[in-house]
C-alpha cells in the first residue's frame, strides 16, 4: 500500500503538462497501418496512453449482459506466462499504471509509464490486449467484485433512476441495459466468452490510440507496431445499429423506501460532431451544467431548497446523442422538482439565455478547457475523443476562437431547435406513495 501510495505522488506529479498542452498534433503511422495521435512532451520522462476500441457495452450479447465490463477488469489479471500476481508485481517493478473500462459505446484503455520504461510498459499492454489468461482464480475474484457492485447500485436511488430511464426510452435497444451489466448476464460470463471478447473486440479497425509525452515520432511508429501490429485487422462484430429514442415525456416511477428520491431525466441532443455542438453547450451551461451558474441549481435549489445537487448536459451517444440530467430530493417534493425542470426548458426554449448569461457562459467554457487539459493524461483522453467523433486535430486549439464568434441570438436559435419539454422524460426512484407526480 505504501509503494502504491508513493508512485501515485510520482506520477501525479510528473502529469502536469501545461508544456504539453501547447504543443502541436502529429500524426504518426506505423508499418503496420496503425496510426496515433501524438502530442511530443520532452519536459518530463513520462509517456501517457489512451486508447479506444469501437464498440462497447451495447455489443454484448444477450444473455452475457456485461461482458465489456467483465473484461475491463480482467485484462490486468494476468497475460501471457505472468498470472495475476506476477503481471500486478511487474507493474509495480515498473511503475506503471494500465487500467481498463468499457462504457456502452467504447471500450477504453489508459496506461502511464516513465519514459525509461517504455519498451516494457508497451509490452504489458501488448500481452493484456492479445494473450490475456482469464485464468479461474482471478475469474472468480472479479465476477463476485462485480456482482457486489451490482448489489450496491441496488441500494443506490440515483443509479437505479438512471438504469431505469435507459431502460424505458431504449426498451428494444442495447442502451437500455446497464453497462455494468446484470446479476445472470455477469453470473454466466465465462472465460470461453472472454477470450472470444478478446478476438472479436480488439482489432485494428476498430482501434484509436493518442500519445502524450517524452516520445520521438518515429520511437512511436516502432512501438505501435510492436503493441497493436498483431491484432486482427478487422471484427466479425456489426455496429450497434441505430435508435430511436422513446422519449414520451411521460414519469416512471419506481418504489424504493428510502428518505430521499432521486430522478434522472432525458431528451435528445446533438451529436459531438453536428454543427450546433459549441452553442449548444453555452446554452446548456446556463442551464443546467453550470453547477450553481445554472438556472436549475438558482431555481430549485438556491430559491426553494428543493434539492442538494440538480444538473444536466449533452451525453452524445453514437447511436442516439441525448441529454441527461437527475435531480434528488424528499419524494414528497420530488413532483414539485420535476415541474420546475420542466418550466425551465421551457422558459429556455421560448426566450433563450440573455445576453449576460451567453457571455458568462462563454468566458466559463474558454477558460475551463485549460485547466482540463492540466495534465499528460487529461490530453491524451482528449485526443482519443476527438478522433473517435471524427474531429481535426486541432479542434481544442480553435475551440477559443469558436466560442467567440458565437453570438446571444445563435445561442437563442440552438435553444428554440433543440429543447422539447414536451418530451423530457424522467424516471423517478423512491417512496411512491408520497409523491405528486404530474405529466404534460
Amino acid at each position: 500500500m505504501i509503494r502504491r501510495l508513493i508512485l501515485a505522488l510520482v506520477l501525479l506529479a510528473l502529469t502536469a503538462a501545461p508544456a504539453a498542452a501547447a504543443q502541436k498534433t502529429q500524426v504518426v503511422t506505423g508499418k503496420s497501418g496503425v496510426t496515433a495521435w501524438l502530442v511530443e512532451d520532452h519536459a518530463n520522462p513520462l509517456i501517457a496512453v489512451s486508447l479506444l476500441f469501437r464498440g462497447g457495452a451495447a455489443d454484448d450479447p444477450a444473455g452475457r449482459e456485461g461482458l465489456a465490463h467483465f473484461a475491463s477488469g480482467m485484462l490486468d489479471e494476468g497475460a501471457g506466462e505472468l498470472d495475476s500476481q506476477a503481471f500486478q508485481d511487474r507493474l509495480d517493478a515498473l511503475n506503471v499504471s494500465l487500467g481498463f473500462s468499457a462504457s456502452r459505446d467504447v471500450f477504453s484503455g489508459r496506461m502511464l509509464t516513465l519514459s525509461a520504461h517504455r519498451d516494457a510498459a508497451f509490452a504489458l499492454l501488448r500481452l493484456a490486449l492479445t494473450e490475456p489468461r482469464f485464468d479461474a482464480e482471478p475469474l472468480a475474484r472479479m465476477r463476485a467484485a462485480f456482482l457486489a457492485q451490482l448489489r450496491q447500485r441496488q441500494e443506490s436511488p440515483a443509479a437505479r433512476a438512471g438504469d431505469a430511464l435507459f431502460a424505458a426510452i431504449f426498451p428494444d435497444h442495447p442502451y437500455g441495459r446497464p453497462p455494468q451489466g446484470t446479476p445472470a448476464g455477469l453470473a454466466t460470463v465465462s472465460a470461453d466468452d472472454l477470450h472470444a471478447f478478446a478476438r472479436t473486440r480488439f482489432t485494428r479497425d476498430r482501434l484509436i490510440v493518442a500519445v502524450v509525452g517524452d516520445v520521438a515520432p518515429a520511437e512511436l511508429a516502432r512501438l505501435l507496431d510492436a503493441t497493436f501490429g498483431g491484432l486482427p485487422a478487422s471484427s466479425p462484430l456489426p455496429p450497434v445499429p441505430p435508435a430511436k429514442p422513446k422519449l414520451s415525456g411521460g414519469v416512471a416511477a419506481l418504489d424504493m423506501p428510502v428518505p430521499q428520491a432521486a430522478a434522472s431525466f432525458a431528451q435528445a441532443g446533438p451529436g459531438r460532431a453536428d454543427p450546433d455542438w459549441h452553442a449548444f453547450q453555452v446554452m446548456m451551461y446556463v442551464l443546467g451544467d453550470g453547477g450553481f451558474s445554472s438556472r436549475l441549481t438558482e431555481e430549485i435549489r438556491e430559491k426553494r431548497g428543493l434539492a442538494y445537487g440538480v444538473d444536466a448536459g449533452s451525453a452524445p451517444l453514437a447511436a442516439a446523442p441525448l441529454v441527461v440530467g437527475g435531480v434528488g430530493t424528499q419524494s414528497a417534493r420530488i413532483g414539485e422538482s420535476l415541474a420546475l425542470i420542466r418550466a425551465e426548458w421551457e422558459k429556455m426554449r421560448r426566450f433563450g439565455p440573455t445576453d449576460a448569461e451567453v457571455a458568462k457562459a462563454k468566458s466559463f467554457l474558454s477558460g475551463s478547457l485549460p485547466l482540463r487539459l492540466n495534465s499528460s493524461p487529461a490530453i491524451a483522453r482528449s485526443l482519443a475523443a476527438l478522433q473517435y467523433h471524427g474531429l481535426p486535430p486541432d479542434e481544442l486549439d480553435r475551440r477559443a476562437e469558436v466560442l467567440a464568434a458565437i453570438t446571444p441570438a445563435r445561442v437563442r436559435q440552438v435553444a428554440a431547435r433543440w429543447l422539447t419539454p414536451e418530451a423530457l422524460t424522467f424516471a423517478v426512484v423512491g417512496e411512491t406513495a408520497k409523491m405528486r407526480l404530474q405529466t404534460p
